[in-house]
């Protein structure tokens, strides 16, 4: 049996792959301790098929273990067929998922699914030839398998561990997957390094008190902005399936990612979102990842999350000045809107959000003409 897991090969493999220990015990399911502890064949069998590298190359096999090896590959295999793991990969797009091309289509999905490592060509083409209806692909584990792969996990537990804040949505499976396509465009630092909280404050102050020229440029702007601060800004296209949050952060090693849905917003909801998630990067050292959706934010740690939240609102509008808006008490004429709008140097569209969202003005009302779509 293996004695040490955690070789020389397979942190060359993790780091192939962009990943730490923490993400790979994340992505597997599994504490390192129980890794350690309680290695299997089948733990085996999902770790190369995690990290795309057969079990031979990243561990020193005995030959009577290599039939052990097999054996696990096979347990990991009819997991992939299992009921619960074909429910859970039919709830994802995966129509979309083979129109971008991000897991292999129903016609090219023999050799791509049942080709894997550990596995016969042969006997995968003959699977996949036998596949020919959409129920069978799934059953026979080779859509299970595709979605896996493109998730990067090697479990359900993989799953709901590695993207725990999509799971306190209605769309836990899309909001996943939409994360997961952002996740991949960015790529790993050579080397860690510390961002400059401080600069991009400066920068998102600098931003809301400049902001009223710009009009649809202001999303330009905005990631401009921030791209020179290190944070990688992406925007990602939703899938039809659900509606896109309407900003995500998370961390790729130490640089901090901000996800964005492609199409157009008010400026008033697509700062509040955007600035909501980057108080998450500014203020929290953990590298905390967030979900902004429409109703709510959610926060790898929610008691972490409210104070970051709160942080971004009175960066965008502060408490104070929210206040001297809301005493006016005729905040409902387009004057009004425009005297705080010169006055604290914040466009129309934010105040009238924020006020929509403290209900004090409808959400249907003549003041939305002064959003702008950005």
């Amino acid at each position: 049996m293996v004695t040490e897991v955690f070789t020389p090969a397979m942190f060359r493999a993790m780091a192939a792959k962009g990943y730490t220990q923490e993400d790979l015990c994340l992505r597997v399911g599994w504490s390192r301790r129980k890794i350690v502890d309680n290695f299997t064949m089948e733990l085996a069998a999902a770790i190369e098929f995690l990290l795309d590298t057969p079990a031979k190359e990243l561990w020193n096999f005995r030959k009577g273990e290599l039939r052990a090896l097999q054996a696990g590959r096979r347990e990991f295999n009819r997991m992939l067929c299992s009921r619960e793991v074909i429910a859970w990969a039919r709830r994802f797009p995966v129509r979309e998922l083979e129109s971008r091309g991000l897991i292999a289509s129903a016609a090219g999905m023999g050799t791509a699914g049942m080709g894997a490592i550990g596995h016969n060509a042969a006997s995968a083409t003959a699977a996949a030839t036998a596949c020919n209806s959409h129920a069978q692909r799934y059953e026979s584990g080779l859509v299970p398998r595709e979605v896996m792969k493109f998730m990067g996990v090697a479990s359900i537990a993989g799953w709901q561990k590695a993207y725990a804040i999509a799971q306190d949505t209605l769309n836990p499976h899309a909001y996943s997957a939409w994360l997961r396509v952002g996740e991949l465009q960015v790529s790993r630092p050579p080397a860690d390094f510390e961002i400059d909280r401080g600069c991009i404050a400066r920068n998102l102050a600098f931003l809301r008190n400049n902001a009223l020229p710009y009009r649809a440029g202001l999303r330009r702007v905005f990631e401009e902005t921030l791209r020179k601060c290190d944070v990688a800004v992406l925007q990602v296209p939703a899938f039809l399936a659900a509606p896109a949050p309407r900003a995500a952060c998370f961390w790729k090693g130490a640089r901090p990612v901000l996800q964005l849905p492609t199409g157009t917003a008010s400026d008033g909801d697509f700062m509040e979102s955007a600035y909501g998630a980057m108080g998450h990067i500014l203020y929290n050292r953990k590298r905390l990842s967030c979900l902004v959706t429409a109703d709510k934010v959610i926060s790898s740690d929610p008691a972490r999350g409210g104070a970051a939240m709160h942080i971004a609102e009175n960066l965008l509008l502060t408490e104070a000045e929210e206040c001297e808006i809301i005493c006016c008490g005729r905040f409902e004429e387009p004057r009004c809107i425009e005297y705080f709008s010169r006055a604290f140097h914040v466009r129309p569209g934010i105040i009238v959000t924020r006020l929509q969202d403290q209900r004090k003005i409808p959400a249907i009302s003549p003041l939305n003409a002064f959003k702008i779509a950005v």
